[in-house]
């Protein structure tokens, strides 16, 4: 591909939750999932899609780095609660790209070029840096085609979450508290408070997408 190259309570949770979201970073699922070698150990199955250990131990390492350096310390930091979430996160990635491939929704080539130049961290003074790209990579032991791949991944769940999440719909309760809002930051308020409801509802369509797959989760490996 890129060769060498609240008013509130109520909002507070929204806003932090919203934040939680935009912080993510790009790393976190790095690492692809198994060929066919009956060799690699398997942490989780969707349908016929496997989850590798590998895989998953990747996402735990990145999720790790991330809290610690968010000012986390280690004897805060829940690993539990970090293995669970790694998890559930995998599966529910595994189940909407499933969804979007029988629903026909790709990315191209040129989608994903763009998506690369524009990444901050592969940067040098706002320009895309083929060196820092390779570097990056490297340092978090993966090649340009894994992290390609993967990123594409991300990038099907991206859009069919989009599409999920614009079938929300705001109830009149909930106009009626945008409404109330005052000050600058209602616009911004606003926007967070949507994003929520289309988080919510995309957790919902995955949840119920899930009761009629079978999936297998092998918790004994972690």
């Amino acid at each position: 591909m890129l060769k060498m190259m609240s008013t509130s309570k109520f909002f507070s949770v929204f806003v932090l939750s919203a934040i939680t979201v935009m912080i993510t970073i790009a790393f976190v699922f790095w690492g692809i999932g198994p060929q066919d070698n009956p060799s690699i150990e398997i942490i989780a199955q969707v349908e016929d899609t496997k989850i590798s250990l590998d895989q998953y131990w990747r996402t735990y390492d990145n999720e790790y780095k991330r809290q610690r350096e968010q000012g986390t310390s280690a004897e805060d930091i829940d690993e539990a609660a970090i293995k669970s979430s790694v998890i559930e996160r995998l599966v529910n990635r595994t189940v909407l790209m499933i969804v979007a491939e029988d629903a026909g929704i790709t990315v191209t080539e040129e989608e994903l070029q763009n998506e690369i130049m524009n990444t901050p961290y592969f940067q040098n003074n706002g320009v895309f840096d083929q060196n820092i790209y390779i570097r990056a990579l490297r340092l978090n032991r993966t090649s340009p085609r894994d992290y390609e791949n993967s990123l594409r991944n991300d990038m099907i769940v991206t859009k069919i979450s989009r599409l999920i999440g614009e079938t929300a719909e705001l109830t009149s309760e909930e106009l009626k508290i945008l409404d109330s809002i005052q000050g600058d930051n209602k616009a911004q308020l606003s926007e967070v408070f949507r994003s929520s409801k289309s988080n919510m509802a995309i957790q919902a369509y995955v949840q119920s997408i899930r009761q009629k797959m079978d999936i297998t989760i092998n918790k004994d490996l972690i």
